[in-house]
């Protein structure tokens, strides 16, 4: 257990869901650094999901790519629980599948946040703290049941034309096959970039 230097974390509860136990390691690590006392484990999405069942989590933190049941599998999982809070649990995604079109799956399953790999303990504890003191509201719209995909507090057209950025430009297959940074991430996941205090 990770010596802790901040009790900021300490009310909060986690589930870390990941199949390799090095990264579940340096998870947890990090969460105990910053107070964290309850922190579960699993291997994989069905395993998650079975846990999250009977003992809801206040945020999830998951790798994309598991086996049985992969991270993203998991989300829209917990997303269509009909009949359980665990719906509007904070799901963080930590995976190096970046590209933009698996970004923008990741983001109309319901994820909350998504860290690209290799990442460090800053900009995992960043994406943290977006969730407890911005959370997004919960919309359902149609097919879609998550986080207001929206980060900014004023409410805005869906437009970007609305937005001030001009129409939207088509990208080339190319272009959706390149890896994205953390920011660019993050104005896709939920339409603005996230700042440092």
């Amino acid at each position: 257990m990770a010596a802790a230097t901040s009790d900021y974390l300490k009310p909060i509860s986690f589930l870390v869901v990941d199949d390799r136990a090095y990264m579940r390691r340096v998870i947890k690590g990090i969460l105990e650094t910053l107070g964290c006392k309850r922190i579960d484990e699993a291997h994989h999405g069905g395993e998650a999901l079975g846990i999250m069942r009977t003992w809801a989590p206040d945020i999830v933190i998951t790798e994309w790519l598991l086996q049985p049941m992969s991270g993203v599998e998991f989300l829209k999982s917990v997303r269509a629980e009909k009949n359980n809070n665990i719906r509007f649990t904070p799901i963080i995604m930590i995976t190096s599948e970046t590209r933009r079109e698996k970004v923008i799956f990741a983001r109309n399953a319901g994820v909350t946040e998504y860290v690209a790999k290799p990442f460090n303990a800053k900009s995992l504890i960043l994406r943290i703290r977006e969730v407890i003191e911005r959370p997004r509201p919960f919309v359902d719209i149609g097919g879609y049941f998550g986080p207001d995909r929206r980060r900014r507090s004023e409410v805005m057209s869906e437009g970007e034309e609305k937005r001030g950025k001009g129409p939207r430009v088509p990208m080339s297959k190319e272009e959706m096959k390149k890896s994205l940074t953390q920011e660019q991430i993050d104005k896709l996941v939920a339409g603005d970039a996230i700042k440092e205090n």
